[in-house]
């Protein structure tokens, strides 16, 4: 299994995958967004619901413009693109970013998720449309976000297969946010300089 955690292996390793990480950390500021606006009034589902919702939809409105496309096969919501032949599926994940330890997903994998991972390790018949062919073999990558109060965590990795409705064993792992890197500093910050504005304040005659 490979894994990838320096930036001078990540980028050059995502723009092959036709992705940047800046990209990848705006679905990941989205999902863990929209997860802190679950209140106390919410079911206890609520923000990882709100964290699949928002970071499906963010993928999608990221990277549709780009080229890709909106894929539901097997009811798996995900992006696909036709010519570099891979799916992305966001992820709700309890570990993700670990250099050690493979990512863990929320929710158990069905048999679709088994079928898309599956199908991604070899080609089926030559009789089927082109299109769908490439789309039904495309490998699929999951977008894992772990997200707890102001830990954050995420990764780009590939699965190899699924066992017992878990993830089992990974081709590739590329690390996005690692522990600590979410504070110190913020992935996500803006780099311009806070803008100070100057109050004047007159007295009423």
């Amino acid at each position: 299994m490979v894994v990838l955690a320096e930036e001078f292996e990540v980028a050059p390793r995502l723009e092959q995958l036709g992705l940047t990480k800046a990209e990848l950390l705006e679905v990941v500021r989205a999902a863990v967004g929209a997860r802190r606006n679950a209140t106390a009034f919410h079911p206890l589902s609520a923000g990882g619901l709100f964290a699949y919702l928002a970071g499906t939809e963010h993928l999608r409105r990221v990277f549709v413009p780009q080229g890709w496309q909106i894929c539901r096969r097997d009811n798996i919501e995900s992006i696909f693109h036709t010519e570099i032949g891979i799916k992305i599926v966001y992820q709700n994940a309890e570990r993700a970013g670990d250099p050690i330890s493979d990512p863990v997903a929320v929710s158990k994998k069905g048999a679709g998720a088994a079928r898309a991972v599956e199908r991604g390790q070899y080609d089926l018949f030559p009789e089927v449309r082109e299109l769908e062919v490439a789309e039904i073999t495309a490998a699929t990558w999951y977008l894992f976000v772990y997200a707890e109060g102001p830990d954050v965590r995420a990764e780009l990795s590939c699965p190899a297969a699924i066992h017992d409705e878990h993830f089992d064993q990974f081709h590739e792992r590329i690390l996005l946010v690692q522990k600590g890197d979410w504070d110190s500093p913020d992935p996500l910050a803006d780099n311009a300089p806070p803008v100070d504005f100057e109050v004047n304040v007159s007295r009423k005659i």
